[in-house]
């Protein structure tokens, strides 16, 4: 079977050869496709979502990352809220933990993906929206320089 690309475009990671996935809006070619693939799905298992609260209609997971700076690789909360029939998403970031914004690579080839490590927490997170039973989602990411917990009562 001959592998025909939609497109004329070369791929944006290596220049080399022609473009031909996603299919929606092809920019990498099938080798730097699964590369690409290949990273994201390790970093997706590399970010740690641990569910610390659970109730009707909310849900908190707490993020962990072996790269994190801070005690116990915690670094920043997500909470899962269902609004009628979509979802909404708080994402807290501890922003001096982890640097989210960098690109997966891979050390020993010395690949570099266009994903990076917010990338694959999101890809995380839609998993979660979509063992609730998936929707339409409204999701905000914070970047929080300095956290203070309280504890009171009234």
């Amino acid at each position: 079977m001959s592998f025909s690309p939609l497109t004329d475009e070369m791929c944006i990671l290596c220049g080399e050869r022609q473009a031909a996935l996603p299919k929606d809006r092809a920019t990498l070619c099938s080798e730097c496709y699964e590369k690409s693939e290949a990273l994201f799905d390790e970093e997706m298992r590399r970010v740690e979502l641990i569910r610390t609260i659970r109730g009707i209609d909310v849900e908190l997971y707490d993020i962990k990352h072996p790269k994190s700076t801070e005690e116990k690789n915690h670094c920043g909360q997500v909470i899962i809220i269902k609004a009628g029939q979509g979802f909404e998403v708080k994402i807290c970031l501890r922003s001096d933990a982890v640097d989210w914004m960098t690109r997966l690579a891979d050390e020993g080839s010395g690949f570099e993906s266009q994903d990076t490590r917010l990338d694959a927490l999101i890809g995380n997170v839609m998993l979660l929206i979509e063992s609730w039973g998936g929707g339409p989602h409204y999701m905000d990411i914070l970047y929080v320089g300095k956290v203070v917990s309280t504890e009171g009562e009234i």
